[in-house]
Protein backbone atom coordinates (compact mmCIF):
# COMPACT_ATOMS: atom_id res chain seq x y z
CA UNK A 1 0.00 0.00 0.00
CA UNK A 2 2.56 2.16 0.84
CA UNK A 3 4.46 1.63 -2.42
CA UNK A 4 1.33 2.46 -4.35
CA UNK A 5 1.16 5.79 -2.67
CA UNK A 6 4.32 6.87 -3.12
CA UNK A 7 3.64 5.34 -7.04
CA UNK A 8 0.70 8.16 -7.13
CA UNK A 9 2.48 10.81 -5.76
CA UNK A 10 5.23 10.38 -8.31
CA UNK A 11 2.43 9.83 -11.09
CA UNK A 12 0.64 13.15 -9.05
CA UNK A 13 4.34 15.39 -9.00
CA UNK A 14 5.18 14.38 -12.37
CA UNK A 15 1.63 15.37 -13.90
CA UNK A 16 1.37 18.80 -11.89
CA UNK A 17 4.95 19.76 -13.10
CA UNK A 18 4.28 19.36 -16.52
CA UNK A 19 0.72 21.17 -16.00
CA UNK A 20 3.18 23.94 -14.52
CA UNK A 21 5.65 23.63 -17.54
CA UNK A 22 2.79 23.82 -19.45
CA UNK A 23 1.32 27.25 -18.00
CA UNK A 24 4.65 28.75 -18.10
CA UNK A 25 5.45 27.97 -22.12
CA UNK A 26 2.02 28.83 -22.53
CA UNK A 27 2.40 32.31 -21.15
CA UNK A 28 5.75 33.41 -22.25
CA UNK A 29 4.70 31.86 -25.52
CA UNK A 30 1.21 34.55 -24.99
CA UNK A 31 4.01 37.46 -23.91
CA UNK A 32 6.09 37.08 -27.52
CA UNK A 33 3.41 36.83 -29.38
CA UNK A 34 2.15 40.16 -27.50
CA UNK A 35 5.06 41.78 -27.45
CA UNK A 36 5.84 41.25 -31.27
CA UNK A 37 2.17 42.67 -32.33
CA UNK A 38 2.87 45.76 -29.55
CA UNK A 39 6.47 46.23 -31.77
CA UNK A 40 4.63 45.92 -34.99
CA UNK A 41 1.93 48.27 -34.16
CA UNK A 42 4.78 50.70 -33.16
CA UNK A 43 6.06 50.98 -36.09
CA UNK A 44 2.98 51.04 -38.22
CA UNK A 45 1.90 54.04 -36.24
CA UNK A 46 5.15 56.20 -36.69
CA UNK A 47 5.53 55.75 -40.15
CA UNK A 48 1.83 56.65 -40.43
CA UNK A 49 3.28 60.13 -38.51
CA UNK A 50 5.12 61.27 -41.47
CA UNK A 51 5.80 61.27 -45.13
CA UNK A 52 9.36 60.16 -46.32
CA UNK A 53 10.64 62.81 -49.04
CA UNK A 54 13.48 60.21 -50.08
CA UNK A 55 12.22 58.41 -53.22
CA UNK A 56 12.98 55.28 -53.74
CA UNK A 57 13.43 52.97 -56.67
CA UNK A 58 11.59 49.78 -57.43
CA UNK A 59 13.53 46.77 -55.97
CA UNK A 60 15.21 45.31 -59.21
CA UNK A 61 15.55 48.44 -60.79
CA UNK A 62 19.08 50.31 -61.32
CA UNK A 63 19.55 54.47 -61.71
CA UNK A 64 22.04 55.75 -63.94
CA UNK A 65 22.65 59.78 -63.98
CA UNK A 66 25.36 60.78 -66.93
CA UNK A 67 28.39 62.39 -66.23
CA UNK A 68 26.99 65.17 -68.64
CA UNK A 69 23.35 66.11 -68.88
CA UNK A 70 21.43 65.01 -71.62
CA UNK A 71 18.86 66.97 -73.38
CA UNK A 72 15.13 66.21 -72.91
CA UNK A 73 13.66 64.27 -75.95
CA UNK A 74 11.29 66.56 -77.46
CA UNK A 75 10.32 68.07 -81.02
CA UNK A 76 13.55 69.49 -82.70
CA UNK A 77 13.27 72.82 -81.92
CA UNK A 78 16.83 75.63 -82.38
CA UNK A 79 18.48 76.14 -78.82
CA UNK A 80 18.03 79.22 -77.83
CA UNK A 81 21.91 79.94 -78.16
CA UNK A 82 21.57 78.91 -81.93
CA UNK A 83 18.61 80.96 -82.54
CA UNK A 84 21.12 84.01 -80.49
CA UNK A 85 23.36 83.62 -83.10
CA UNK A 86 21.25 82.83 -85.83
CA UNK A 87 20.33 86.67 -86.04
CA UNK A 88 24.01 88.30 -86.27
CA UNK A 89 27.30 86.63 -87.27
CA UNK A 90 29.89 86.12 -84.28
CA UNK A 91 33.22 87.34 -84.94
CA UNK A 92 36.35 86.18 -84.36
CA UNK A 93 39.87 86.68 -85.18
CA UNK A 94 39.55 82.65 -86.85
CA UNK A 95 36.25 83.83 -88.88
CA UNK A 96 32.65 84.45 -88.19
CA UNK A 97 29.61 81.60 -87.02
CA UNK A 98 26.15 81.42 -87.08
CA UNK A 99 23.64 79.17 -88.08
CA UNK A 100 23.05 79.69 -91.60
CA UNK A 101 23.42 82.59 -93.95
CA UNK A 102 27.28 82.31 -94.27
CA UNK A 103 26.93 81.16 -97.75
CA UNK A 104 26.84 78.04 -99.28
CA UNK A 105 29.09 75.19 -97.66
CA UNK A 106 32.46 73.96 -99.27
CA UNK A 107 31.96 71.02 -96.72
CA UNK A 108 29.57 69.77 -95.32
CA UNK A 109 29.83 67.80 -91.87
CA UNK A 110 26.66 65.44 -90.00
CA UNK A 111 26.99 64.82 -86.24
CA UNK A 112 25.15 60.86 -86.57
CA UNK A 113 23.57 58.97 -83.88
CA UNK A 114 26.56 56.86 -84.00
CA UNK A 115 28.00 59.49 -81.85
CA UNK A 116 30.65 60.50 -84.16
CA UNK A 117 31.26 63.75 -86.66
CA UNK A 118 31.34 62.63 -90.74
CA UNK A 119 33.77 62.89 -91.90
CA UNK A 120 35.63 63.47 -89.06
CA UNK A 121 38.83 65.40 -90.70
CA UNK A 122 38.11 68.21 -93.32
CA UNK A 123 40.74 70.76 -95.69
CA UNK A 124 39.40 73.84 -96.97
CA UNK A 125 40.46 76.92 -97.82
CA UNK A 126 40.80 80.53 -96.56
CA UNK A 127 37.00 82.09 -96.63
CA UNK A 128 35.46 78.73 -97.34
CA UNK A 129 32.24 77.46 -95.15
CA UNK A 130 31.59 74.48 -93.61
CA UNK A 131 28.81 73.14 -92.41
CA UNK A 132 27.53 70.64 -89.44
CA UNK A 133 24.28 69.00 -89.62
CA UNK A 134 22.55 67.12 -86.80
CA UNK A 135 21.51 64.03 -88.46
CA UNK A 136 20.82 61.89 -85.76
CA UNK A 137 18.34 61.72 -82.96
CA UNK A 138 20.31 62.92 -80.07
CA UNK A 139 21.64 66.13 -79.34
CA UNK A 140 24.62 67.21 -80.04
CA UNK A 141 27.05 70.37 -79.79
CA UNK A 142 30.04 71.81 -82.24
CA UNK A 143 32.97 73.03 -79.55
CA UNK A 144 35.74 74.69 -80.62
CA UNK A 145 38.65 74.29 -77.93
CA UNK A 146 40.78 76.97 -79.09
CA UNK A 147 38.01 79.43 -80.60
CA UNK A 148 35.25 79.26 -78.17
CA UNK A 149 33.66 82.44 -80.76
CA UNK A 150 32.58 79.64 -83.13
CA UNK A 151 31.31 77.31 -80.89
CA UNK A 152 27.31 76.10 -81.44
CA UNK A 153 24.68 76.03 -78.99
CA UNK A 154 22.56 72.58 -78.41
CA UNK A 155 21.63 71.49 -82.46
CA UNK A 156 18.60 68.83 -82.08
CA UNK A 157 17.94 66.84 -85.14
CA UNK A 158 18.10 68.60 -88.50
CA UNK A 159 19.89 71.54 -86.69
CA UNK A 160 22.70 73.52 -88.75
CA UNK A 161 25.63 75.50 -87.93
CA UNK A 162 28.00 77.27 -90.29
CA UNK A 163 31.78 78.16 -89.47
CA UNK A 164 33.77 80.62 -91.98
CA UNK A 165 37.48 80.80 -91.68
CA UNK A 166 39.42 83.38 -92.43
CA UNK A 167 42.65 82.13 -90.83
CA UNK A 168 44.56 79.63 -91.86
CA UNK A 169 45.01 76.91 -89.19
CA UNK A 170 43.86 73.61 -87.72
CA UNK A 171 40.82 73.80 -85.76
CA UNK A 172 40.19 70.96 -83.38
CA UNK A 173 36.69 70.57 -82.10
CA UNK A 174 34.65 68.05 -80.54
CA UNK A 175 30.86 67.05 -78.77
CA UNK A 176 30.74 68.10 -74.95
CA UNK A 177 27.78 65.95 -74.83
CA UNK A 178 29.91 62.82 -75.85
CA UNK A 179 33.59 62.34 -75.21
CA UNK A 180 35.60 60.84 -78.12
CA UNK A 181 33.16 62.50 -80.26
CA UNK A 182 35.86 64.77 -82.06
CA UNK A 183 37.12 66.05 -85.26
CA UNK A 184 39.84 68.62 -87.54
CA UNK A 185 39.09 71.43 -90.03
CA UNK A 186 42.41 72.46 -91.42
CA UNK A 187 42.21 75.60 -93.58
CA UNK A 188 44.80 76.62 -96.21
CA UNK A 189 45.82 79.37 -97.49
Amino acid sequence: MTAMLIGAAVVWLARSADVRSRRTTLAVMGFRSTAMLAVVGVALALSACGESTTRTAPSGVVTWYPSTPLPSPGPAQPSASAAATAAAPIPAAAGQAQSTGLGTPAANVAATAQLAFDPTAVTVKKGDVIQWTNTGSTAHNVTFDDQQSLTSGTLQQGNRWQVQFTTAGTYKYRCTFHPGMTGQITVGG
